[in-house]
């Protein structure tokens, strides 16, 4: 590799922004780490070379109808839509293999025009090149984990970046084209260290960097893979709970990472990335270059109008993890939420806090954690009555520090417990094991979410609310209580009771999330920066139903749609916004950002992609319009 100094004139060239506008850059890049420049240029220089040899090497490419534009060659590794029909097995497979739910619209199978798995930036900038020139759009898949399957698209080409970074020495972690499962595409930790060892930062799938603490790895690694990676280090990423869910499009929708109350989100971690835009640039982006854009990849989400082709994170300390867990009768819901929200703020800033509402697995004991003990298991085989679950998890120094810690909540717990445990220890791969039980893949998901006000009222219900509150919200004679002034209000388990206790399949979970005091500051990133994330609140709640017969479909969203009915329709008094991540445009639109951050990821939009070429929330133009209008409605 060449020394740094060699590289800046064409660092510089690549790195300044060639569009009018919001995207002032500043010409001083020192807050990167310089490693990470070298990498830049380095890969940089290495997309130009391979663009300018690509007709030397036509076994490389694949043949392609031809165009009277003589549009670019798209990599051999790409399946066309050769069928009429859009049936045949392959095609099929590569569009729907890597999505996770199989709740899927197979109509727009005929319309997507091919599918690339590139390995390297020079094909990511090909395929672009490829549908600027064709009029086609383009489409984005790092893990497929998005409910609502958001990289199939009509009319385009989607790009599949599972195999992104991949080398010819690691032939068999690119074996077959269909959902690589909770493993991801990228194998086992020892071959990625090996990989490092011989590839060396610029060209390594994942690099990490022992002094600046900086990871650099692909959008389409996946958090457990990253973890595991980093574990030989004495490191962490707070990634995603779900250990199959792609870094690329859990950190582009802000990242509600492990710890998130405390840590704050993932995206926060976020020191730079490389991007492919949609005239097939190749930038590096942070908050000295190109801030327009870095800006909009901290929430933009799907809505982000460019690709992420690598990522460079500042890791944590690995430290160890204890969990206390309390398994209460659904009938005790709203005190045990209630108990939960009062203690958040009081607990150790290590210190996750979860209450959940699901269906255990009949199992002698129902803290199960390995998945062969029933792999596929049937609805006769959960318990039929629901169980709240009121889950600490604590990353610390020691077992001391721990008892310290989960001591105070213990003394604490209401009463009623049908089972519990106290401190025991835990780590990111049980943790991810147990996720895996919570998320079966082969079925179909339905999922919403919202932030419920922080200022809904805490204190215990005592008083009968309003008949039309009643009806909204499922709510007991019990559910509220009087404001000092009189008057009924609601409380946060008020507003959940429903959802939390009338879950439509054994297999569904009702989940709250406690934010606080993360939510309590400004989203502004580390270096005070703000970010197109702009909404959050003390508590985030989230359904996720889950269900495997099609017949049950109606039945299935009609629930779900039942129980965020009653947030909208109060929305001014509950309803703060919803998180990207759990959302589903096909089903609602919601409040996902600031009016003024949405009027600001409109410009910056139009800026980068005034053609709307890339992804987007929705099919059409006007569903995309109709998003970042940023209201509350159905579709």
């Amino acid at each position: 590799m060449e020394p740094l100094a060699q590289k800046l004139d064409h660092l510089s060239i690549t790195s300044q922004p060639s569009h009018p506008s919001t995207s002032s850059s500043s010409s001083s890049l020192s807050s990167i780490p310089a490693w990470i420049l070298s990498c830049f240029a380095a890969r940089d220089r290495a997309a130009f070379a391979a663009a300018d040899n690509k007709h030397e090497n036509h076994d490389d490419q694949m043949e392609i109808d031809s165009h009277p534009y003589h549009p670019p060659s798209l990599p051999k590794n790409t399946v066309f839509n050769h069928s009429s029909s859009g049936s045949s097995t392959e095609f099929t497979d590569a569009v729907w293999g890597r999505v996770f739910n199989h709740r899927r619209d197979y109509s727009l199978t005929p319309h997507v025009h091919a599918v690339v798995r590139p390995r390297s930036v020079a094909e990511v900038i090909a395929a672009v090149s490829y549908a600027k020139v064709t009029g086609k759009r383009v489409s984005v898949r790092s893990g497929g984990h998005s409910w609502a399957a958001w990289s199939v698209r009509g009319d385009a080409v989607l790009v599949d970046l599972c195999e992104l970074g991949l080398s010819d020495g690691l032939p068999s972690l690119r074996e077959g084209h269909g959902h690589h499962g909770h493993h991801g595409a990228y194998g086992q930790t020892e071959e990625l260290v090996k990989d490092a060892d011989q590839r060396g930062p610029a060209e390594a799938c994942v690099w990490y960097d022992e002094e600046s603490e900086v990871v650099a790895c692909p959008p389409a690694m996946t958090g457990r893979e990253l973890n595991d990676f980093l574990a030989e280090k004495g490191r962490m990423f707070a990634g995603g709970h779900c250990p199959d869910v792609g870094l690329g499009g859990f950190l582009l929708q802000g990242g509600m990472g492990w710890n998130c109350k405390n840590w704050g989100w993932a995206c926060e971690s976020v020191i730079s990335m490389e991007v492919v835009t949609a005239d097939g640039q190749h930038l590096l982006i942070n908050n000295d270059s190109h801030p327009d854009l870095f800006w909009a990849a901290r929430g933009a989400g799907p809505g982000f109008p460019a690709i992420v082709t690598r990522f460079y994170l500042l890791t944590r300390p690995l430290m160890e993890m204890y969990q206390s867990l309390y398994f209460y009768p659904v009938s005790l819901f709203k005190k045990v939420l209630q108990w939960e929200i009062n203690i958040a703020p009081t607990c150790d800033p290590g210190m996750e806090i979860v209450c959940v509402s699901t269906h255990l697995r009949s199992n002698p004991n129902p803290t199960d954690t390995n998945p062969n003990s029933n792999p596929s298991p049937e609805p006769k085989d959960y318990d039929p009555e629901p169980t709240i679950l009121a889950s600490f998890t604590l990353f610390t120094t020691s077992r001391s520090a721990a008892l310290a810690a989960l001591q105070p909540i213990h003394d604490l717990h209401p009463p009623g417990t049908k089972h519990l445990i106290f401190c025991q220890p835990t780590s990111l791969t049980q943790e991810y094991t147990q996720q895996l039980l919570a998320n079966p893949e082969g079925h179909r998901y339905c999922s919403d979410n919202a932030y419920i006000a922080s200022d809904l009222s805490s204190s215990s219900p005592t008083t009968s609310p309003p008949s039309e509150l009643s009806e909204v919200f499922g709510a007991s004679s019990s559910g509220f209580h009087d404001h000092e002034q009189g008057a009924a209000a609601l409380s946060v388990p008020d507003v959940l009771e429903k959802a939390f206790t009338t879950l439509p399949t054994v297999q569904s979970s009702a989940l709250w999330f406690s934010m606080n005091p993360r939510s309590r500051h400004p989203l502004l990133d580390p270096q005070g920066q703000p970010m197109a994330l702009s909404m959050q609140s003390d508590h985030y709640f989230a359904v996720y139903t889950v269900w495997s017969d099609p017949r049950d479909d109606e039945r299935c969203t009609g629930w779900v749609k039942d129980v965020f009915k009653g947030l909208v329709e109060k929305r001014e008094a509950v309803l703060v916004g919803s998180y990207l991540g759990d959302a589903d445009f096909r089903v609602r639109r919601a409040r996902f950002w600031s009016d003024e951050c949405a009027k600001r990821l409109k410009e910056v939009r139009k800026v980068w992609d005034g053609e709307g070429r890339m992804g987007g929330f929705c099919e059409d133009k006007e569903g995309n319009d109709r998003v970042m209008d940023n209201g509350e409605g159905w579709v």
